[in-house]
């Protein structure tokens, strides 16, 4: 007789809901004229839908994107095409063109098409017809943008996972008056130094994840931490203080990167490591769809200006500054969570929408560079963003084409398999679980020689220069869970027998045990507010988010501080985040 052992649905995971079982029992007979035991079987509806809904690794992404952004570059142009588009800051009168890129070139959906369209034609019979004329609006002098090539011409929307991790990844952190410090993606995150009569204190720039009674590791020595936080709101986020008695003969400079030790008996464990993530994308630029949201009011007005006279003397010439956005996004086929793994070595528990800046018309540097919110300031350019400083998408590829002897760089798509960087991350291999530092920003800024707003101009903005512009900023890759870790680490000794050991599962030899998180059920909440619960039709999870899309202009977005408004909510009106 087959020996069968049954494990309660409660017990599968902690917090695991109750279920119905049912175990078919066979009586062995030598003979039997009828057998109807195996070819009888009771459904239950829900139980079979849970079943299915378990077993599903069919994905479909959409969601809509909302522009948030205002033009605010203010510049001039001697390629004349440009020129005469630019929206004035004035009307023209004076002879004044200076201006704004016109919107188009932010836009998700360009509204400067180029089209052919027929003449009307009044016949009285067919007598004489010599056929339609054909009627073109739009323009083809600097580039031919359609109707078809509209979505992908200014940018382009992937499905990427995270495949790897860079610990390799060059940063730089600056500090008004050129002090700055290279380091590592690996090394740690940076600490400002300012020191009373008795302590040390260590100001990040970022959430640094610390707790009081850990550890901090500066250069290999582990530092007690003390207290966090001092007078200000919220800084003990940020903030970390060490006693003098502590540091034994130990100098800091200005600007030091640490690490955090969260058990100073297990070191190997619990001293966390810092990388940034690697995507991969897995569609191509032809398998998503793009377009206009109906029925939506925006909360901004558009931004458009009858001139009296543009540059090229056109009188009565509507120009657009900024213009209101949403757009629906959706990947024409779900996607088959199968046959991938994340960086941490398992099958994915999220994807990424990730949105691309193409600079089609290549008015832009040929460039895409990435920061970390650390390397964003109210009134300096972090070094960080020098082309010394190898940080561009690689990745991106641009064609060079020249008109009037000014040369563009227009960006191409690019493959599937194309690896970006993402985030910046803290994993601590003891609590098995990632915490992000700071999400990837790419920054993109305009040609001098096409458009001149000050970018380059240091007297505009501290540390600007030729290989350092001004530019804008704004966030790639958005984060799609479709599975979710419980908050809690199973853990079991290694002589336990184990069946079907999830797939995040760590042997610790020190301790000879077992760790890993539950993943829970599509369907199942826990208590605590953790699990997903997704709409499940024809074997497909629909997954769906609402993006705000937000492009800051770096000389003019002045909420770049430590924490939330630099810890402190700002009255301010005049200083807007774009």
């Amino acid at each position: 007789m087959e020996n069968k052992k049954i494990i309660l649905p409660r017990l599968r995971y902690e917090n695991a809901p109750e279920m119905d079982s049912n175990l078919n029992v066979n009586f062995e007979e030598e003979k039997a004229l009828l057998r109807n035991d195996d070819r009888d079987v009771v459904l239950d509806l829900m139980e079979q839908f849970a079943t299915e809904r378990a077993a599903c690794d069919r994905y479909k992404l959409y969601g809509k994107m909302k522009m948030v952004f205002r033009n605010l570059y203010a510049g001039i142009s001697d390629y004349d095409y440009l020129k005469e588009r630019l929206a004035l800051v004035g009307d023209g009168s004076d002879g004044n063109f200076t201006g704004y890129l016109p919107y188009d070139e932010f836009a998700f959906l360009r509204n400067d098409l180029y089209y052919e369209t027929t003449e009307a034609v009044s016949l009285s019979g067919l007598t004489g017809f010599t056929g339609f004329s054909i009627i073109t609006s739009g323009s083809t002098l600097h580039q031919t943008i359609t109707a078809i090539i509209a979505p992908q011409f200014n940018w382009n929307i992937y499905l990427s996972y995270v495949y790897d991790n860079d610990y390799d990844f060059p940063m730089k952190y600056t500090l008004t008056g050129s002090t700055s410090l290279p380091f590592l993606s690996g090394d740690g995150i940076p600490f400002r130094v300012s020191q009373t009569s008795y302590k040390y204190k260590f100001t990040s720039p970022v959430k640094h994840g610390i707790s009081q009674g850990e550890y901090l590791v500066i250069d290999g020595k582990y530092y007690y931490i003390n207290s966090v936080g001092d007078s200000t709101y919220r800084s003990e986020d940020y903030v970390i203080n060490i006693l003098k008695s502590q540091v034994s003969g130990a100098t800091f400079g200005d600007i030091v990167i640490g690490k955090r030790c969260s058990d100073i008996k297990d070191k190997v464990n619990s001293t966390s490591q810092y990388y940034v993530h690697k995507h991969k994308t897995l569609t191509s630029v032809d398998e998503y769809i793009l377009d206009k949201t109906g029925f939506e009011s925006p909360i901004w007005e558009d931004e458009k200006k009858l001139l009296y006279e543009n540059s090229a003397g056109v009188n009565d010439y509507l120009v657009i500054r900024n213009r209101m956005e949403s757009v629906l996004f959706d990947y024409k086929e779900p996607f088959l969570l199968s046959g991938i793994t994340n960086n941490l070595g398992y099958t994915p528990t999220e994807l990424y929408t990730t949105v691309i800046f193409r600079n089609g018309n290549g008015y832009f540097k040929p460039y895409l560079k990435v920061g970390y919110s650390f390397h964003f300031h109210d009134s300096w350019v972090d070094e960080h963003f020098d082309d010394t400083n190898p940080i561009t998408e690689t990745g991106m590829t641009y064609t060079p084409f020249s008109i009037s002897g000014f040369t563009f760089y227009s960006g191409n798509t690019i493959p599937e398999g194309t690896e970006l960087y993402g985030a910046f991350v803290e994993y601590n291999l003891l609590e098995m679980k990632e915490r992000i530092i700071s999400e990837a920003f790419h920054k993109f800024a305009a040609e001098e020689l096409i458009f001149d707003h000050g970018q380059i101009s240091g007297s505009t903005y501290s540390g600007a220069t030729a290989t350092n512009p001004i530019g804008l900023i704004y966030q790639p890759h958005y984060r799609f869970k479709l599975r979710e870790l419980s908050p809690y680490i199973e853990k079991s000794d290694q002589n336990a027998v184990i069946d079907n050991l999830p797939e995040n599962a760590i042997y610790f030899p020190d301790e000879k045990v077992w760790r890993w998180r539950d993943l829970y059920d599509d369907g199942y909440i826990d208590p605590d507010g953790f699990g997903t619960d997704y709409p499940y039709l024809n074997d497909i999870h629909y997954i769906h988010k609402d993006i705000n899309f937000y492009i800051r202009n770096e000389q003019v977005y002045t909420n770049k501080k430590d924490g939330i408004i630099s810890f402190y909510k700002r009255g301010d009106t005049n200083i807007c985040p774009e």
